[in-house]
């Protein structure tokens, strides 16, 4: 049988996963849709300061690097003459906090775009000459005339294929950012890191430092008050780690010397390559390493994913193994039980369970429900939740990015300090986080929209929900099915992540139509007290199986 989501999708999926790549890559369109050539895009200042920018860099279709204006047009820059020349000023001033923002509509493709924004000062940006003037934008040094400066940026490609945006802690931590959009893929969202976390994580930094001696406090940016303006990755860290990984890896090299250790390429061409470690060499039987044999990597060869052994070399087998057995490195899971069948041998659970780590990334995924903390964050075991914070849409009709998180429009979720009560009726759409769902037209009672095209591994998220000082009894949801004979799934309920507490599970089969709605009571099976962050996980079938118009929860 062809699921609902098949027929939409008819324009494929991103290969790019397959290869462990940093992203997907923005020109395949996970969802059809016709070209469009405007795109209206609402930039929200919720960063509870009255004073901020916004700028929109990138390049247009020939390369050519510049700003978006307020005007919405694509300003190429111009190539200066001298070394370092300030670029033009292209801010956009966002208005008070809580606004109503700024939209403006875009007239012209951009590619390798990124939003910037910035709290009480501009950002410098600068222009160096060649051949293609290159735009120099904040970067990692304290030499940087941007360096204590509040600023904070996502990354977005728009093109005649689609909008694909995301978010990223690849390269830093900093004020939170959420996303919207809408258009032939229904609405997305994108939360944004959760009130406090970028505190958390610089504390869970401090504290590591204090029990390892390495520099991961050394990470944490703070401006002239000692307040928390970015967390650096370790990639970009201002003090060496020197050879803090040497322990590990050298544990790693001598249990394979005698241990195989296998990894799936998750790419049906390449298959699976097994090797054992001999003279030093991790060496894969059949695996062409380019002149680039697998020898112990360094420890700026592990949080950059991309030097020495680690090299990727693209779009080939060699590549594919290498970033997976970057991830199996950066997450220290190479000699767990299990650790010799990469990715799958180990679950999300497992990562980051040594004391030698990529701790940066341990604490962002302690806090952060989505974003890559390092290059190839999307390796994990087959049919595993993505991590990665991305929204992609082949016919959009509007983009909203809010500094600061909170509220993106009619459809996005909450954020910001507000709460909803775990008692009321909770929209399905109103969600503040999603990945694979699309919301149509509901003609249950009040009418609206429902969600649907849900299957197996997807999920919805909502922030912030309130039960009170004492745990409900019961979960209700609505819902309709017009899935085949024999397909089934389970809506399970989850607390602050998508693999967080589970609470309750619903297991539900066909209603007799995708419209034909149902009321399903659930016993809450945990404890849910106090505010937290809800998840509507789907288990079960790949094909479409359930559409969501409400739920609530039972005090009785």
């Amino acid at each position: 049988m062809i699921s609902r989501r098949t027929l939409l999708t008819a324009a494929g999926t991103a290969t790019a996963a397959l290869l462990g790549a940093p992203f997907l890559v923005p020109e395949l369109s996970a969802r059809a849709g016709a070209a469009v050539t405007t795109l209206p895009l609402t930039l929200r200042n919720n960063s509870g300061n009255n004073t901020a920018y916004a700028y929109i860099t990138g390049q247009d279709a020939s390369g050519w690097p510049g700003f978006v204006g307020a005007d919405g047009a694509f300003h190429r820059l111009p190539n200066p003459s001298a070394t370092l020349t300030p670029a033009p000023d292209y801010a956009i001033p966002l208005g008070s906090s809580g606004g109503s923002g700024v939209t403006l509509t875009m007239s012209q493709y951009v590619i390798g775009g990124r939003v910037w924004f910035s709290i009480g000062n501009k950002i410098q940006f600068f222009v160096n000459p060649g051949t293609v003037p290159g735009l120099v934008e904040p970067g990692f040094s304290t030499a940087d005339p941007n360096w204590l400066t509040n600023w904070s940026f996502c990354e977005f490609t728009w093109n005649a294929a689609n909008l694909y945006a995301n978010i990223s802690y690849v390269d830093l931590v900093a004020s939170p950012i959420s996303m919207q959009s809408t258009g032939s893929a229904g609405t997305q969202s994108v939360s944004p890191l959760p009130a406090g976390a970028l505190g958390s994580i610089a504390s869970g930094l401090v504290a590591q430092h204090a029990a390892d001696g390495a520099p991961w406090d050394q990470l944490v940016v703070r401006d002239s008050s000692g307040a928390v303006l970015r967390v650096l990755a370790p990639t970009h860290s201002p003090t060496s780690f020197g050879s803090y990984f040497s322990s590990y890896v050298d544990a790693v090299w001598s249990h394979f010397q005698s241990t195989p250790l296998t990894i799936d390429t998750q790419n049906p061409s390449f298959g699976s390559f097994t090797g054992t470690v001999s003279g030093d060499v991790l060496t894969f039987a059949g695996l062409n390493t380019d002149g680039v044999p697998f020898t112990k990597p360094s420890t700026d060869d592990i949080f950059s994913c991309a030097s020495g052994p680690l090299y990727n070399s693209g779009g080939d087998a060699r590549g594919a193994v290498a970033a997976r057995l970057s991830a199996a490195l950066n997450r220290s899971t190479l000699l767990l039980s299990g650790g010799g069948q990469q990715p799958s041998g180990v679950t999300a659970s497992q990562y980051y369970q040594n004391a030698v780590t990529n701790h940066y990334a341990r604490l962002v995924h302690a806090y952060a429900t989505i974003g890559y903390a390092f290059p190839y964050d999307d390796v994990g075991p087959t049919g595993a939740q993505p991590v990665d914070g991305h929204l992609q849409d082949g016919a959009p009709t509007s983009w909203t990015v809010t500094l600061g998180g909170g509220s993106t429009g009619s459809g996005g979720g909450g954020g910001g300090g507000s709460t909803v009560s775990a008692y009321s009726t909770i929209q399905a759409e109103s969600f503040s986080s999603q990945s694979g769902t699309q919301t149509e037209t509901c003609s249950d009672t009040g009418g609206g929209q429902d969600v649907g095209w849900i299957s197996a591994g997807d999920w919805l998220g909502y922030s912030r929900v309130d039960f009170g000082s004492a745990t409900p009894r019961q979960f209700l949801a609505r819902l309709a099915s017009g899935a085949a004979s024999g397909v089934s799934g389970g809506i399970e309920v989850r607390l602050d992540s998508r693999t967080g507490t589970k609470i309750a599970e619903i297991d539900l089969a066909s209603t007799g139509g995708w419209q034909s709605w149902r009321t399903v009571p659930i016993n809450i099976s945990g404890t849910a007290t106090g505010v937290h962050d809800v998840y509507l996980t789907f288990i079960g079938s790949t094909s479409d199986f359930v559409n969501v118009n409400w739920f609530t929860f039972s005090a009785t």
